[in-house]
């Protein structure tokens, strides 16, 4: 029972942080990446509105899974709408000449900060815990992996 809610904790702050547009590390892309929370978001409150327009069934029972299903299905758009308009936002952002940053919250609840660079490298931070791990590529291809353990 009890990882069960945490697994729904999780989720229920993975959903705060990457469509209530809060961001956790303030950074030069934080305006962009608004941009790209509301998109989802839109696009949730518009399915959502598209699939329950006909009303609901009448039993109880059908209508909590009839809006269930209605939710999951907004969220899996409006995840799917704001992951295409990060991507087109970091594309816009390396065309100009600037690195594109975005942080946020994996599904599990750990925290995250990566940044694109115009060479094509990148960098991403992860935090779960006392462990913190970073990840980033060089100009010639190779990834690195770096994992730190805080000591209690």
């Amino acid at each position: 029972m009890k990882s069960v809610a945490a697994a729904g904790l999780a989720a229920l702050k993975w959903f705060v942080y990457e469509f209530l547009l809060l961001t956790i590390l303030p950074a030069a892309g934080s305006r962009l990446a608004s941009v790209c929370r509301v998109t989802g978001w839109i696009v949730i409150v518009a399915s959502l509105r598209a699939e329950l327009q006909s009303g609901l069934v009448a039993s109880t029972g059908g209508a909590v899974l009839q809006v269930g299903v209605a939710g999951l299905t907004a969220i899996l758009f409006g995840n799917v709408a704001k992951e295409f308009a990060f991507d087109l936002c970091a594309r816009l952002t390396l065309w100009r000449g600037r690195a594109f940053v975005r942080d946020g919250v994996t599904m599990s609840g750990n925290r995250f900060w990566e940044i694109q660079f115009r060479d094509g490298t990148w960098m991403r931070w992860e935090r779960e815990g006392s462990q913190a791990t970073c990840e980033w590529t060089e100009t010639d291809g190779r990834c690195r992996r770096l994992e730190v353990q805080a000591i209690a």
